[in-house]
């Protein structure tokens, strides 16, 4: 699968005048930087050569953080408009190996590109003005990154509705193509320095930056494969304990830099785990439960929560808070904290409440979660800006059936003697929307004992089988 993708998209029109486009532009840059700095007074030679680093990144970055990853966008959507899955299933290729194939493809190409840079990215050294060892390893930074972007689109090329995918092209290529031509070229110096491990933290922000970039990569694409995968198949459960297990050990790594930073990250991991968990199909096939059932009533408990499907689900986002909330009792426990991080739980349960609500036989729970969730973050954002220039308290309240609305507020609620306010409405807020969730997820839960009836006799007639000596 492997090879054949890769010798499409080494041939492909868009790879080719990529790379030859950027080896021009490249030279070119480097050619008037060397003339610039051989000449005498004219400019100064270390901020020549940062220049011209800074420059390479902002070009690379382009490459692979944009024009790489937007590859892959239609990379599963067009074998499923051709009916080619089925095809491919008919052989040994499974659902993991297809979705994982198209991205190593895409992901060899950045490789490719990303090579092809380093050596423009070398000579600027004999420039001056440049920090080799953090630059490289900014440079390998930005090929993580592209191969997470790239798990995204793929992942998304699967599941996600087309008109998902368009708004992800229009949408995320010009936010990001913004960033990487206004934003990035500021915060270069600020990578560089962390990338310098002066401190202690800044090792344990690496590590935690490739934990997180590699569960992305897991994650986005288990849920690809999970969308072509015959409903025996068991992705659930691998998929919901990763995850646990990436968001406990990111938010441990980042602690020692700020408790702020690792609640955020933490956020992030859970809205992916949320994305995934209330999207599921709610039916699946009674051979997934022979492995639970084997381990007795423990297994039945806990197939309570590893069980796919968006009920089951429902229960695990239930312990998913309880864990966050016991990481930040155990790291920062402060009101502010639990604030946030209620606000945050409450916005990721606010489009689930309402797909339960209003739009519980959708077809496509993923693209009505991802778009629910997106107006009410764009809505958020609006209103925040408004606040900040208007000092307009009471609209922020007014629509704090969006928990996210109230986030400028918990820090001055937090610091106060008083009452807090902010975290009462994030608790009583995020409680309704779980329980709601809850509630609408009873019927499905209470279908599961039949299901493991069916699985158990279907599990002692196996066994039966296989011990009886004339099979």
């Amino acid at each position: 699968m492997l090879v054949k993708e890769l010798r499409q998209g080494i041939r492909t029109g868009s790879f080719v005048i990529l790379f030859l486009l950027l080896q021009a532009i490249l030279t070119f840059v480097l050619l008037i930087a060397s003339s610039i700095g051989l000449s005498e007074g004219r400019l100064d030679t270390a901020a020549n050569g940062r220049f011209v680093t800074g420059f390479i990144l902002i070009i690379y970055s382009l490459a692979v953080l944009l024009f790489q990853p937007l590859r892959g966008i239609s990379s599963i959507a067009t074998e499923v408009r051709e009916n080619s899955i089925d095809l491919m299933s008919l052989t040994r290729l499974t659902a993991w190996r297809i979705v994982s194939g198209k991205w190593l493809s895409i992901v060899s190409q950045s490789a490719l590109i990303a090579g092809a840079v380093l050596p423009y990215l070398i000579i600027p050294y004999f420039l001056g003005g440049m920090q080799l060892f953090p630059e490289l390893i900014l440079w390998f930074c930005l090929f993580v990154v592209s191969g997470a972007l790239t798990a995204l689109t793929v992942g998304i090329s699967a599941i996600g509705s087309a008109l998902l995918r368009g708004l992800l092209v229009v949408a995320g290529g010009a936010l990001m193509m913004g960033y990487l031509l206004f934003g990035f070229p500021s915060h270069i110096p600020i990578l560089i320095e962390m990338l310098s491990f002066t401190r202690g933290d800044q090792s344990l922000a690496a590590i935690a930056f490739l934990v997180a970039a590699c569960y992305l990569c897991y994650f986005f694409l288990d849920l690809g494969a999970t969308a072509i995968a015959p409903s025996s198949e068991n992705r659930a459960t691998r998929k919901r304990l990763i995850g646990l297990g990436a968001l406990t050990l990111t938010y441990l790594l980042l602690c020692p830099t700020g408790g702020s930073l690792a609640l955020f990250i933490a956020l992030g991991i859970t809205a992916c785990i949320a994305l995934d968990l209330f999207s599921e199909r709610v039916n699946f096939s009674s051979i997934i439960c022979w492995k639970f059932l084997r381990f007795g009533a423990l297994g039945r408990i806990a197939g309570r929560f590893l069980y796919p499907g968006w009920a089951t689900g429902s229960l695990f986002f239930l312990a998913l808070v309880l864990v966050l909330c016991l990481l930040i009792s155990l790291t920062h426990s402060s009101p502010r904290h639990y604030t946030i991080a209620l606000l945050g739980i409450g916005t990721l349960a606010f489009p689930a409440a309402i797909i339960q609500l209003f739009a519980r036989n959708s077809e496509n729970r993923f693209s009505s979660y991802s778009f629910i969730l997106l107006v009410s973050l764009i809505l958020s954002k609006i209103l925040v800006v408004l606040y900040d220039n208007f000092s307009g308290e009471l609209l922020l309240w007014i629509f704090s059936f969006i928990p996210m609305t109230l986030l400028p507020l918990a820090p001055e609620s937090a610091s106060g003697t008083e009452p807090f306010p902010v975290l009462l409405a994030a608790i009583g807020i995020t409680s309704v929307y779980l329980l709601v969730i809850l509630m609408r997820s009873l019927h499905q839960l209470s279908q599961l004992s039949t299901l493991e009836s069916v699985a158990q006799r279907g599990l002692d007639d196996s066994l039966m089988e296989a011990h009886d000596p004339d099979h």
